[in-house]
């Protein structure tokens, strides 16, 4: 293999560039591979097939980690499915994306590498080449996070182990090994770990570049560091939040004005989010002993650490009693050591504690801090202080309105911002990058697994639960939402609902109409729980019945005590058109993943495009049965659908149809409102007709429901007749109109 083809795509996976690595490899006229590529090497495996995605494929994913892990550690590589064995591209099916493969392979690998799922030259029956992009490491190798699956009392690999490509294998590095292979080619970490290192003094090495100051936490920090009745200060928020610069930048000024007599940092951060992926680190603090080995260090004792560890905490506690020191603990929630917690829980008197982690650990005496998002005007600082790192000059002059574009739909996140306007070469870019996170949930799929991933996946099940509930809405619900969709106890739900408040997971606004708190996850948050949920069987289903049955009240049987209920439970009584003819054409063929992502092309350059807005509606609706992108869509097509004429009326029926069985508390409501804007223009629409007398006779308008049953009692389709016709009695029925019951009887009998 001639050396220049190996450096191209060595280079293009340094860069993520799949575009690159796909010309390298494939002749794109008839996607056979080029000459020189009929081979493995270091950098790229083929595979037949992927993993299959059902029960008994553990094995087969085992496998395909071991080959992940493989290219990792080395300098990064492609695996290729769909070429056979001789080297001959036949494509493979699967469903597999990028969620599905890192879901998989995370058990094995761990959350320290994010890998991207490509699909290449995707024919009618979806059919493609899968390629998947694996990153270099970082200065550390990675290692197996869980045993393989045992097959005859045998391992593929063991917790711990690692691999490493050689030519044209993947080679297991057992734990002897891996030591070795780490001492020998760990990569030198050129930046300086600490801005202060002396006697007594060690504090971190801040991470930005220019601090925003946040009046708010900023305050409440530096009065926590001196707060008498606290000793441990615990800075809590999502991965992002900017916990490690806040609490950085106050060390550094407790520092400068002597504050402290020492000041101990350590940090358990192991991974960070780069322009190359997610990265391993090396932790400074890895267990309850390098703890106390830093304390002794910069305290000047040394040769303590060579002493048991018994003896070595009772010294440590003994120089720490009335010292008037600070003990900083970055990323505490990383390290799995009960005894750090422990001693930070019973510090002695006379030193205080700084501590940042994404949930509460730390328990008593404890100043807790919990850090939520950019405010405006700190967001648009944030955005133009960026503008001095290179290659981001754009953003300097950066209208404020735009800058809060961005700062809202990253959420007001720091890191989310950064990952953003990093991944744009003009302002506009970075206003749809940032956009595209929350929009689709594709794009920032990497950011969201690295801010959310640990602490969602450190929450109880009743906090799951809630979140998974709240993920369905995108306005804010009120409690008895949680109550009903989740079937967690009022008791517990209170309490729950207070710990996902605290870590800033979950919003709270006061409802001045409902006289009660309403709840709503940000948009960043709303898309990570969202995907979990729709990778979760039929979890949206079963919710949205549930939802749908508490507020229609169909627990109860007797129809006047359902009207009563339901009003209680409800609170009544307090050139993109080319894009689209494309659209049109891979939705006919069955390409909707195309047809998706032309529709959303098409509504980017045209907001307004209401055919777009309605046709992308259906196709969320039928084909990814995503009911809450379904309702946003309907909802854009009527703001800008016509004013009059049957296309409106169209527009306004569907949205009624999908509203009506979404679970929302006000559905039945919002339902007959569309439904009654569609029969002003379409009067004669008989499926308009029922669904609004439909609707009507649920809420107990009998008398508004019995003229439009009326009007297509005698419709000449059987079909139609024979759902009209019970409906029709029944109010008759209900308003106690026996006359008009008998005639409808006698009607029906002549008939048949």
């Amino acid at each position: 293999m001639p050396n220049k083809p190996l450096s191209d795509i060595a280079k293009a996976i340094r860069q993520s560039n799949v575009a690159s690595i796909s010309a390298l490899m494939f002749d794109q006229s008839d996607w056979s591979l080029r000459p020189g590529y009929c081979t493995e090497t270091e950098y790229w495996d083929y595979k037949v097939t992927a993993p299959s995605l059902g029960a008994g494929s553990s094995e087969e994913w085992a496998n395909l980690a071991k080959d992940v892990l493989s290219f990792h550690n080395h300098r990064g590589g492609v695996i290729v499915f769909g070429v056979t064995n001789g080297f001959e591209v036949v494509g493979h099916r699967s469903p597999l994306d990028s969620k599905l493969l890192n879901d998989r392979l995370r058990k094995y690998v761990g959350d320290k590498i994010w890998l991207d799922y490509h699909r290449l030259n995707i024919k009618e029956d979806q059919s493609h080449i899968g390629l998947i992009l694996i990153p270099p490491r970082g200065p550390i190798i990675l290692r197996f996070a869980k045993d393989s699956p045992c097959n005859n009392g045998k391992y593929l690999f063991k917790k711990g182990e690692s691999a490493i490509r050689e030519g044209d294998s993947s080679k297991l590095l057992k734990d002897v090994q891996a030591e070795a292979f780490e001492a020998r080619s760990r990569v030198p970490e050129y930046s300086q770990v600490y801005a202060i290192d002396e006697p007594f003094y060690r504090i971190l090495n801040p991470e930005y570049h220019d601090f925003i100051e946040r009046t708010g936490p900023c305050q409440l920090l530096e009065k926590a560091l001196q707060d008498p009745r606290t000793s441990v200060t615990q800075i809590t928020g999502v991965g992002g939040a900017g916990k490690t610069a806040l609490a950085t930048w106050a060390v550094l000024r407790a520092y400068e004005r002597k504050q402290f007599q020492f000041i101990v940092s350590t940090t358990a951060k192991d991974r960070e989010l780069t322009a190359h992926g997610i990265q391993s680190l090396s932790p400074k603090l890895t267990s309850f002993e390098s703890l106390l080995n830093s304390v002794l260090d910069v305290l000047g004792f040394p040769d303590y650490k060579q002493h048991s560890i018994d003896k070595k905490e009772k010294a440590v506690r003994d120089l720490l009693q009335n010292s008037g020191g600070l003990l900083f603990v970055d990323n505490l929630e990383t390290v799995d050591d009960p005894r750090i917690i422990r001693l930070l829980d019973d510090l002695p008197i006379g030193v205080r504690a700084l501590v940042t982690s994404r949930r509460d650990t730390v328990r008593f005496a404890v100043f807790p801090i919990p850090l939520e998002w950019l405010k405006e005007d700190e967001g648009v600082l944030f955005i133009k202080s960026l503008g001095h790192l290179p290659g981001l000059g754009f953003l300097l002059d950066l209208p404020d309105i735009e800058c809060e574009i961005i700062r809202k739909a990253c959420d007001g996140l720091p890191l989310a911002i950064r990952w953003a306007v990093a991944r744009a070469k003009s302002a506009s870019e970075a206003i749809k990058i940032a956009e595209a996170i929350t929009n689709s949930g594709k794009l920032g799929e990497e950011l969201l697994e690295f801010s959310f991933r640990r602490v969602f996946d450190s929450l109880t099940r009743d906090e799951k639960a809630l979140l998974q509930v709240l993920s369905l809405f995108h306005q804010p619900q009120p409690s008895e939402v949680f109550y009903v969709g989740s079937g967690i106890s009022q008791l517990k739900m209170q309490d729950t609902l207070s710990a996902l408040i605290k870590d800033a997971l979950v919003q709270r606004y006061f409802d001045e109409e409902r006289n009660d708190y309403t709840y709503l996850l940000m948009p960043l948050t709303r898309t990570f729980v969202y995907s979990q949920v729709k990778s979760s069987g039929n979890l949206e289903a079963d919710i949205r019945t549930r939802l749908k049955n508490y507020f229609e009240a169909l627990d109860f049987t007797d129809p006047s005590e359902r009207v009563v209920v339901r009003e209680l439970r409800q609170g009544k009584n307090e050139s993109e058109n080319a894009l689209v003819d494309l659209a049109r054409a891979a939705e006919r063929r069955g390409d909707i993943t195309t047809a998706r992502d032309l529709y959303e092309q098409a509504l980017s350059r045209n907001p307004k495009n209401f055919k777009a807005a309605q046709l992308l509606a259906e196709l969320h609706r039928h084909r990814f049965q995503n009911i809450s992108d379904t309702l946003r869509l309907y909802e854009q097509a009527a703001s800008c659908a016509p004013s009059t004429g049957s296309t409106r009326a169209k527009i306004y029926r569907e949205w009624g149809m999908v509203l009506r069985s979404s679970g929302q508390i006000d559905a039945s409501d919002r339902a007959i409102e569309k439904f009654e804007e569609a029969i002003v223009h379409a009067p004669d629409d008989t499926l308009t007709i029922f669904a609004l007398a439909q609707g009507l006779e649920r809420k107990g308008m009998y008398a508004r429901a019995i003229p439009l049953l009326e009007k297509i009692v005698h419709h000449p389709y059987e079909d139609t007749r024979s759902k009209v016709r019970p409906l029709l009695l029944k109010c008759y029925q209900q308003q106690g109109d026996l006359m008009a019951v008998a005639d409808l009887r006698a009607k029906i009998l002549n008939q048949e």
